[in-house]
C-alpha cells in the first residue's frame, strides 16, 4: 500500500511539473524598490531577466533560478560600489501568461577605501601593488576586485622568482575602510631541473631546445610564458603547460615538467566557412568576401619535423564589380627549425583563378607562383615579421599566352597591439609593407611599393569604441609601360569601396575612360588616407557606425595638400555575428552630397 501511495504522488508531482512547464510565462515588467544611488536603466544591465522593449525581437522567458541569480548579481553590483550591508529580495507577480519581477533593495551605507598599508615588501614597491589591486584612497571599496586582483600580485612576484609568496589581507571597517595586507614573499627560486612528459613522436632534444630557462636560472613567469609561446608555435602541440614541482626540504628550489599533448598528425584539420581575406588586389585594402576553405595537414611528414598544409578555398566577394567567386589552392612546407636553425620558414606554391574587376564576360586570370619566407610570430601570434621573396605568373589567355611574369622581395611587418581581431575596442596596429619588384631577382617591372598603416581604437564609455585609421603609400621606379599589366594585376593605388572612401564605388575614386566608351578605376603612385569611426550598440545584435573617410591618390606623395584631400561621411548599422559583423554603409561626399553610396561589407572597415 505504501509503494502504490508513493507512486501516485510521484505520478502526481511528475503531471503537476510537466503542467507548469507547459505554462510559459514571460517577463512583463521589472520594478526596482529602495534603489537610490543607482537608475533603474543601471540595475537592468545587471539582470537577466529584462522586460521588453520596443526593439526587442523576442521575449524573455520567466525562470524561477534566473530569478534568484539575478538578485545575487545585484547583490555583487552593490558591493563592487563599496555596499557592504545591501540586501536585496525578489519577489513576482503573475498575470495570465506574463510576469511582473520586484527587486527591494536596502542599500544600507556606502563605504570608502581611507588608508592602505603593505607590509614585507621587498622585491616589489607598494605603488606598484597598489596600481595592481586597483585600491585607491577615496574611492569606493571593492573587496571582490582585491581577491580577483591578487593573481596579478602573485605573478608580478613570480616574475622576480618569488613563487611561494602568501597574502593575508585584514580590513577594518568603522566609517570607512581601512586596508593592511600582509605578504611574505619567500625566498628566490632558482630552477633545479626541468624535464618534458607527454611527447610520443617528438624527441625530447628538439623540445628541450625552444625552453627560454636553464638549469639554475631564476624561475620568472616570463621565461615560462615565453617558453609555452615558443613550442605552440611550433605547430606539433595543442597543449602545452608547465608544471612546478616543489623539492621537499627546499624553499628556494623547484623542478618543472613541461606537459605537452601532441596534434593528431594528419587528415583534415579545418573546414571553415565564413569571412575570408582575399590576397589579390594590393592596391584595395582588407577586400574580404565570404566563402569556405577545406584543409589537409600532416605536421611531420615523411616522418620529418617538416609540416604539410593543402589547402583549397572558394570566396565571393563582398565588394561590388567582383561578380564571380575566387579560387584558390595553397600547398605549403612549413619548419621552425630547419638544420637546427631557429630560422622559422615557409615554402608556399599557390593557384588562383578569378575573373577581374568589372570584367564579366572577360576571362578567367590565372596566378600560380611559388613564395619562401621567413615568418618570425609573437603577441599570441598575431604579430608577426613577415621576409621573403616570391616569383609568379600572371594569365588572362586561355592558354597562358601572354604570362606576365613578376618577382620581388618583400617586408611585412604586423605589430597587433589590439584586445580582439574581430570586434577591437582598445589598444593599435602598426603594418609596414615593401615590396620590391624585379631588380636582382628579374621579372617583367621593376619599382619598389610601400605601404604603413596605423589604426588605434580607444574606448572612453562602456561599449563605445572611437576608431582612427592613418594610412598612406607610395612606389617608386614604377614607368608608363608598366601600365599595359594594370589592368589585371592592379598594383597601383586606388580608393573607393567598402574599407577605403565609401561615398565612392568600388576602386572608383578616380576613372578613366578608354576609347570604346569604358569607364575604368584609375590608379596612381601615392596614397593618403585617414578614416575615423564611433562604434556602439543599439539592441539585440543590432550595432551602429558613425563614421568619416578622407584620402586621395596621386603620382607623388609629396604634391597630396591637405587641400586635396576628399571627404565623405555617413552612418551604417552592424547586425554582430560570432564571427564578426555585417554591415551596411551609406556614406556622401562633403563636397559634393549627389556623389553616394550604399556597401554592404564583412567586418569593420578596419
Amino acid at each position: 500500500m505504501q509503494q502504490i501511495k508513493f507512486i501516485l504522488a510521484a505520478v502526481a508531482v511528475t503531471l503537476s511539473l510537466f503542467a507548469q512547464s507547459t505554462e510559459d510565462r514571460t517577463v512583463n515588467h521589472v520594478t526596482f524598490l529602495g534603489n537610490d544611488a543607482f537608475s533603474h536603466r543601471t540595475l537592468l544591465n545587471q539582470i537577466e531577466l529584462k522586460p521588453p522593449s520596443l526593439l526587442a525581437f523576442s521575449q524573455v522567458e520567466f525562470d524561477r533560478r534566473l530569478l534568484k541569480l539575478d538578485a545575487i548579481s545585484l547583490k555583487n553590483f552593490y558591493h563592487s560600489k563599496g555596499f557592504l550591508e545591501v540586501a536585496v529580495k525578489d519577489s513576482f507577480e503573475i498575470a495570465g501568461n506574463e510576469m511582473d519581477i520586484f527587486f527591494i533593495i536596502q542599500e544600507g551605507k556606502q563605504y570608502f577605501l581611507n588608508e592602505v598599508k603593505v607590509n614585507g615588501l621587498t622585491a616589489l614597491k607598494q605603488k606598484t601593488v597598489l596600481n595592481l589591486l586597483g585600491l585607491k584612497k577615496g574611492s569606493p571599496y571593492n573587496p571582490v576586485q582585491i581577491n580577483t586582483d591578487l593573481a596579478l600580485v602573485d605573478e608580478a612576484f613570480q616574475e622576480k622568482g618569488k613563487l611561494f609568496a602568501q597574502y593575508d589581507i585584514q580590513q577594518n571597517i568603522t566609517d570607512s575602510v581601512n586596508i593592511t595586507l600582509n605578504i611574505e614573499e619567500g625566498a628566490d627560486v632558482y630552477i633545479h631541473n626541468a624535464w618534458v612528459t607527454g611527447n610520443t613522436r617528438i624527441d625530447s632534444a628538439y623540445i628541450r631546445r625552444e625552453f627560454a630557462f636553464e638549469k639554475g636560472d631564476l624561475f620568472r613567469k616570463s621565461l615560462m610564458d615565453r617558453t609555452k609561446r615558443t613550442l605552440l608555435q611550433a605547430g606539433f602541440f595543442s597543449a602545452v603547460s608547465l608544471i612546478t614541482h616543489p623539492i621537499a626540504g627546499q624553499d628556494s628550489l623547484v623542478n618543472v615538467e613541461v606537459r605537452m599533448r601532441e596534434f593528431q598528425n594528419r587528415g583534415i584539420q579545418d573546414f571553415n566557412f565564413g569571412y575570408e581575406d582575399i590576397e589579390y588586389v594590393p592596391g584595395v585594402i582588407s577586400l574580404t568576401g565570404m566563402g569556405g576553405e577545406l584543409r589537409w595537414t600532416d605536421r611531420m611528414i615523411l616522418d620529418t619535423k617538416n609540416r604539410f598544409d593543402a589547402s583549397g578555398s572558394v570566396v565571393m566577394p563582398s565588394e561590388e564589380g567582383f561578380v564571380y567567386p575566387r579560387f584558390s589552392v595553397d600547398v605549403k612546407f612549413s619548419n621552425q627549425r630547419p638544420l637546427s636553425l631557429k630560422l622559422p620558414t615557409q615554402i608556399k606554391i599557390f593557384y588562383q583563378q578569378f575573373k577581374n574587376f568589372g570584367n564579366e564576360e572577360g576571362p578567367y586570370v590565372r596566378r600560380i607562383g611559388f613564395q619562401y619566407s621567413n615568418i618570425f610570430r609573437w603577441n599570441r601570434k598575431r604579430s608577426f615579421l613577415d621576409m621573403g621573396f616570391r616569383v609568379e605568373l600572371f594569365d588572362e589567355s586561355e592558354a597562358f599566352k601572354d604570362q606576365i611574369e613578376q618577382r620581388k622581395f618583400k617586408v611585412h611587418l604586423h605589430q597587433d597591439n589590439q584586445d580582439n581581431p574581430i570586434n577591437p575596442t582598445n589598444g593599435n596596429v602598426i603594418i609596414f609593407q615593401m615590396d620590391a619588384y624585379g631588380g636582382p631577382l628579374g621579372g617583367n617591372r621593376s619599382y619598389t611599393k610601400f605601404d604603413f598603416d596605423l589604426r588605434q581604437y580607444v574606448s572612453p564609455i562602456k561599449n563605445v569604441t572611437i576608431a582612427g585609421r592613418i594610412n598612406a603609400g607610395m612606389i617608386s621606379g614604377w614607368k608608363s609601360e608598366y601600365d599595359q599589366y594594370e589592368p589585371v594585376l592592379f598594383e597601383k593605388f586606388y580608393l573607393g569601396g567598402s574599407n577605403t572612401l565609401r561615398a565612392w564605388k568600388p576602386l572608383q575614386f578616380m576613372t578613366d575612360t578608354n576609347e570604346s566608351g569604358v569607364v575604368y578605376p584609375l590608379g596612381k603612385t601615392a596614397k593618403v588616407l585617414t578614416n575615423w569611426e564611433i562604434r556602439f550598440p543599439l539592441v539585440w545584435k543590432l550595432g551602429a557606425v558613425l563614421f568619416y573617410d578622407g584620402g586621395y591618390i596621386s603620382e607623388n606623395l609629396a604634391s597630396i595638400g591637405q587641400a586635396d584631400i576628399q571627404w565623405n561621411r555617413g552612418a551604417g548599422i552592424t547586425l554582430n555575428l560570432p564571427f564578426g559583423p555585417i554591415r551596411i554603409d551609406y556614406a556622401e561626399s562633403l563636397a559634393d552630397p549627389s556623389v553616394n553610396q550604399f556597401h554592404f561589407g564583412f567586418l569593420y572597415a578596419f
